[in-house]
């Protein structure tokens, strides 16, 4: 029988900072069950969307090739998706944003007029951490923005979200381990 897939995205830009720590506990989790790639999207080189809307009424992007397709075809080929960001102003980083931005009908399909889902069946995984302190950290303007900015883009898809991680305080490396343990261990993720 073959194994599902997983598709790691570290929307961080450092690859050894808090994002990455709690994105590798998840992948260890992850490599019981699912065959696991993993995405460092800040090494990732992603143009912004022009807004052309030439990828409507279902086409793709007609920017040239470059990392946002290649990840947004692994995305539509994958079963789980989890994505680690850090929050920076309540949302999520700039290659983030880009890669959703490009990738739009990956997510949705046009046809009809009105958008409708194209990822249905598909999983998510959530994990956002935050140099606030909780409870702060999940106001919206913090990391509670965030969750909100990628559940807004995974929904959009039709994708269900099994579980979220937030992280307060995330600078404190050494305390982050334990607690990202713990609430890694509680999310319902086969």
């Amino acid at each position: 029988m073959e194994r599902k897939k997983a598709l790691i995205i570290n929307a961080s830009p450092r690859k050894l900072g808090s994002t990455a720590m709690v994105l590798g506990i998840l992948e260890a989790r992850l490599s019981r069950v699912y065959d696991v790639e993993r995405v460092e999207l800040g090494a990732a080189a992603i143009k912004p969307c022009a807004g052309c809307q030439k990828c409507r009424p279902d086409g793709t992007c007609v920017l040239p090739r470059d990392a946002a397709q290649e990840i947004g075809e692994k995305i539509a080929r994958t079963d789980l998706l989890a994505i680690g960001a850090p929050c920076y102003w309540g949302n999520v980083p700039s290659p983030l944003k880009a890669l959703f931005d490009r990738n739009v009908t990956t997510f949705e399909s046009f046809s009809s007029g009105l958008p409708s889902p194209k990822l249905r069946g598909k999983k998510a995984v959530l994990l956002v951490t935050s140099g606030s302190p909780f409870p702060f950290s999940r106001l919206s303007n913090q990391a509670g923005g965030t969750v909100r900015a990628i559940k807004t883009v995974l929904k959009s898809g039709g994708m269900r979200i099994l579980g979220v991680g937030m992280f307060a305080s995330a600078w404190n490396l050494d305390k982050l381990g334990e607690r990202a343990k713990k609430t890694i261990a509680r999310l319902r993720i086969e």
